[in-house]
């Protein structure tokens, strides 16, 4: 019997040793993630970030971002490293990368003792761990990972000598906020360098490496020093420093001298970051020009940009100056009238459980109740504002409430024919606000009604053709009754004058006339890719489109009907100046050699211009040549007579322009979009959520967006070397086939009973709109030119 358990028991160890040795077995084969071999790691030490440089020569910045200094180990402070091995791993200098007596300890005391032990893992774990980061870390997971740490922490020591390694992990570590290296940590926590820590200030950060988050000394002081002392008293166990030496430190208070300032240049942060995810795009899927391939983040590589730095100079001035006095304005109506709950408020506990500050207190092992408690404790920090940062005791969550409660902004500016990207300005401030204004999806309200009149266009209105301005209620759409912001009805529009107004009703008589199918082929057409339901409602702007979206729409008009593809990127050298992707074949006379400063004579986009003849465009179907030119021509209108002329009168801007505002629902969002002869830009202005918006205030666009245009446009004059400003589009931009010379309003009383009779019915017949099949709506089409001839406008 005794024999039968005995030969139980062997199967079963035997099992798991086998199940074990199967384990390093896949680990070994990369099969839960990379373990690199010693070539590979030797080449830590040489990875030099890739540089990004704008079309006129600027050095924009590094990826990976490098903000702290890297510094040797002599300009380390000596109780820093002695702090670290005394709290991380005491036998580092006694091991080959994995400290087995540590791991026994863990096995002992975590498993059959059920105590708390530590991890267990040295320095060099560690440092295999930051340089390849776990992808899962749960379950069979944590198994895997631990053994490829060994694994990779063996071929370190194989590869570096002690005081490499340690080089490299503390220029590597994170100390939590998107700080990562002593020297950024110092900088951060006691605004000194690396080499003037104290014996206090190198324990604190030796000891907040145990969990980052829950011991960080600003945020968290009490638990913060309590940990200092912890690691205080190791270094006295191990005879670093003297008793005398560790009872004084003990007794000194935590003072920190937190700082905010950053190395990093947050100029075209949003672009930068949106750069980066499109590089990793092309060196995934498209082979470099030698056939070799390369890494972003190590092989030094450079990338040319299209950004212009003097466009993007002032299209960031433009959205601080306005967004500063309009925040001001924001925050005296929100007063002492919130947007959101002082407590327990959904949006806010989104943000929260979306925000990095609550990862990483997961990742440190934070219980929900103590989450739940540091969630409303107020803890000293450093708030930003309009006028810099300022010092406050806040909770993270009415901090929260605080950020959540900032109006944003997106600007984009495109060149009209080549696609190419001069400026991207994707929010307030990168820091803060990261999410990307301009690849938000956001409803476009009536800057998207130029769509719907290109579409009539398209299926055979003209700018002269006359829309009732008529209140109707839909009975089919659940009683939608669209209203004009005025509220003033009768009479008819022109097309052209309906769009330059803005006029809600005669947009929406025009839109279900010409039916929401054709709508949204056009919009298709002319690069719109979200998507657009199949509402009426959409004719005043209710789909949900992006600011990149609706900008690239309106190169359309200026691109002879087809819209421009987006661009970022020229041309990508590797490290040793040799080109390895080209995107300018179409653009000769931007090819200059890697060393020259790109385009750096005058009228920069004027010479774009002139050699982009072959326009960069999208696979996108377009619009007709002449559609497109009718279209700057009542989008001109919109400019110089309708709701975008504050630029003229306000701003004071004379050259060539058109565009179009746009207001949604409740004042959430406000929109211009706007076009010069080689320049099509957009602004959008919002909040975090539709909840946060102007209640009291009434928040069109021309007083929330339009003024950035306005800002923005005033500044590009201002450097004559920047853009030509025409007074004039050209003749092919806008010879429109139609005759534009008819009056903007008509009173239809005496007109009514003549296109009645017209069409064949009485006057006091209801007017029944049908689908109609292509000979149905051809023929409606020759009636409403022959009614154009009579002097009756087609309703």
């Amino acid at each position: 019997m005794k024999s039968k358990w005995l030969i139980y028991l062997l199967s079963v160890i035997a099992f798991f040793i086998s199940l074990f040795f199967l384990l390093i077995g896949l680990v070994w084969m990369e099969t839960f993630g990379p373990v690199p071999g010693t070539d590979d790691l030797r080449l830590i030490q040489e990875q030099q970030a890739s540089q990004i440089v704008t079309a006129d020569g600027v050095f924009l910045g590094t990826f990976p971002i490098q903000e702290g200094v890297q510094v040797e180990l002599d300009d380390i402070s000596s109780d820093m490293i002695n702090a670290l091995i005394a709290i991380e791993d005491i036998r580092f200098h006694r091991h080959n990368g994995i400290d087995y007596r540590a791991l026994g300890r863990v096995l002992i005391r975590s498993i059959l003792l059920r105590q708390d032990s530590g991890g267990g893992s040295t320095i060099t774990q560690q440092l295999a761990k930051n340089l390849y980061p776990r992808s899962n870390g749960r379950g069979i997971y944590l198994l895997t990972d631990k053994l490829r740490e060994m694994m990779i922490a063996r071929r370190l020591e194989s590869v570096y000598s002690k005081d490499e390694i340690l080089t490299i992990y503390l220029n590597t570590v994170s100390f939590g906020e998107n700080t990562f290296g002593i020297d950024m940590a110092a900088q951060r926590f006691f605004n000194k360098s690396a080499s003037d820590l104290t014996l206090s200030e190198s324990t604190t950060l030796a000891g907040q490496l145990k969990a980052t988050t829950y011991y960080n000394p600003h945020r968290n002081p009490d638990r913060s020093e309590h940990r200092r002392n912890v690691v205080i008293r190791q270094m006295e166990k191990y005879e670093m420093i003297t008793k005398e030496t560790a009872d004084l430190a003990v007794a000194e208070p935590l003072i920190t001298d937190y700082s905010r300032r950053t190395n990093r240049n947050n100029s075209a942060s949003y672009f930068q970051e949106h750069l980066v995810s499109q590089v990793l795009e092309i060196l995934n899927n498209r082979p470099a020009l030698d056939g070799e391939t390369y890494d972003l983040a190590t092989d030094a590589l450079t990338i040319y940009t299209t950004l212009d730095s003097r466009i993007q100079e002032a299209a960031e001035s433009a959205v601080s100056a306005h967004m500063s006095d309009l925040q001001k304005i924001f925050d005296k109506e929100i007063l002492n009238n919130s947007i959101f709950m002082e407590k327990g408020d959904s949006d806010v506990l989104l943000a929260w459980r979306q925000s990095g500050y609550y990862r990483e207190l997961l990742q440190d092992g934070t219980t929900t109740e103590e989450i739940n408690e540091i969630l409303y404790t107020p803890v000293p920090s450093l708030v930003y504002t309009w006028d810099g940062y300022v010092e406050r005791e806040i909770s993270p969550y009415d901090e929260l409430r605080y950020y959540l409660s900032f109006l944003n902004a997106g600007l984009l500016v495109m060149h009209t024919n080549s696609g190419h990207i001069l400026g991207w300005v994707g929010g307030i401030d990168h820091r803060h606000f990261p999410y990307d204004q301009i690849l938000a999806e956001r409803q476009s309200g009536s800057t998207f009604k130029p769509i719907v009149y290109a579409s009539a266009l398209e299926n055979g209105y003209a700018p002269c053709d006359y829309e009732k301005n008529q209140l109707t209620t839909f009975a089919d759409y659940s009683d939608w009754t669209p209203r004009n912001q005025e509220d003033e009805y009768g009479g008819s529009y022109s097309l052209q004058a309906a769009l330059a107004q803005s006029v809600n009703t005669a947009t929406v008589q025009l839109g279900m006339s010409v039916g929401v199918p054709a709508i949204q082929q056009t919009a298709q057409a002319m690069g719109i890719q979200s998507y657009i339901p199949n509402q009426p409602s959409i004719v005043l702007g209710t789909a949900e489109t992006t600011l990149l979206e609706m900008t690239t729409a309106y190169t359309t008009f200026l691109n002879g009907g087809q819209p421009a593809q987006p661009t970022m990127i020229t041309r990508i050298f590797n490290s040793d100046d040799e080109l390895i992707y080209d995107f300018t074949s179409d653009y000769s006379s931007m090819i200059v050699s890697n060393s020259d400063s790109i385009l750096t004579g005058q009228n920069q986009l004027t010479d774009v211009s002139q050699s982009a003849q072959n326009t960069n465009i999208t696979d996108a179907e377009g619009i007709s040549p002449e559609t497109a030119a009718t279209m700057v021509t009542m989008l001109q209108k919109a400019v110089n007579e309708g709701t975008g002329y504050p630029l003229r009168s306000k701003y004071g801007v004379t050259h060539a322009l058109g565009g179009k505002t746009g207001t949604t629902q409740n004042y959430a969002d406000g929109w211009f979009i706007g076009f010069t002869p080689e320049l099509v830009f957009g602004v959008r202005v919002g909040g975090w959520n539709q909840r946060v918006h102007f209640r009291e205030f009434p928040a069109f666009a021309s007083q929330t967006a339009l003024p950035i245009a306005g800002n923005f446009l005033n500044s590009i004059a201002t450097g004559s070397d920047i853009t030509s400003l025409p007074n004039q589009f050209p003749t092919h931009m806008i010879q429109s086939p139609y005759d534009l010379s008819c009056a903007d309003y008509e009173d239809e009383n005496f007109r009514d009973r003549l296109r009645n009779f017209f069409r064949g019915r009485d006057s006091d017949d209801a007017v029944i709109v049908e689908e109609e099949d292509g000979d149905e709506k051809k023929s409606r089409n020759i009636f409403k030119r022959l009614g154009r001839k009579l002097g009756i406008s087609d309703n």
